[in-house]
């Protein structure tokens, strides 16, 4: 796992959702990680590896990367005849009532935007979340779900969990107006390569997703949103 990790550069499309100082710092420091904290990454990696094997017709395409005015994106699945992009998110204990997570749904319109400049029609957009712990489980017999005529069932005692999933969800994508999308990825560009040419770190923008990032305890403003 530590001979993957590699400092990334150029701006991605992920650099410029979520939090601009994380962005920022992932492009000018390293910092040590625990094994078990990369894990899950390392999980979703080889998840992706076997998602994005080429189909053998040639109605879809896997893991092509874009690049359009200094912003790259790589996206996961494209069908050509329905002109549809697909993006894979891993998780674990996913929450059906929780989707879309985090800035999963402008990533996806980035990914769309990069497209369209690319020269290729989007019409429709999904995420497919996948819960590397498997399916929604019975408490009380541990048992997987199963389809059953009027939904998702214990096998075992009938007990219909709520917001249960047989490990894979696929969510579907608002699509952003073409300008308006074009907008928010320029200003975020343009604002993280200020940033980085001057040696000037952004504001934080604290969430949820600061007990995820790697530079918390760096980060004052994120220990404070936690209530560190």
């Amino acid at each position: 796992m530590y001979d993957q990790v590699q400092l990334r550069t150029g701006i991605h499309a992920t650099d410029l959702v979520g939090c601009g100082l994380r962005s920022f710092w992932s492009k000018s420091r390293s910092v040590a990680e625990y094994p078990h904290n990369m894990l899950m990454r390392s999980l979703g990696t080889i998840t992706h590896g076997l998602l994005e094997t080429s189909p053998s017709n040639t109605e879809a395409w896997t893991e092509r990367t874009f690049e359009v005015e200094g912003v790259v994106g790589t996206v996961d699945r494209y069908y050509v005849p329905i002109k549809r992009l697909v993006d894979y998110k891993t998780t674990r204990w996913l929450k059906v009532a929780n989707l879309p997570y985090g800035s999963h749904q402008v990533q996806v319109n980035i990914y769309a935007y990069l497209m369209r400049e690319s020269g290729e029609e989007v019409d429709t957009a999904a995420i497919q979340y996948i819960d590397l712990s498997g399916p929604t489980k019975c408490r009380e017999c541990k048992l997987p779900v199963v389809p059953v005529p009027d939904g998702l069932a214990c096998p075992n005692c009938g007990f219909y969990p709520r917001g249960a999933h047989l490990g894979a969800v696929l969510f579907e994508v608002e699509l952003m107006h073409p300008d308006e999308i074009k907008v928010f990825v320029e200003q975020r560009r343009d604002a993280l390569r200020l940033a980085l040419d001057l040696d000037d770190a952004p504001d934080a923008e604290p969430s949820f997703l600061c007990s995820y990032c790697m530079f918390l305890e760096d980060c004052p403003t994120g220990l404070r949103h936690l209530g560190r």
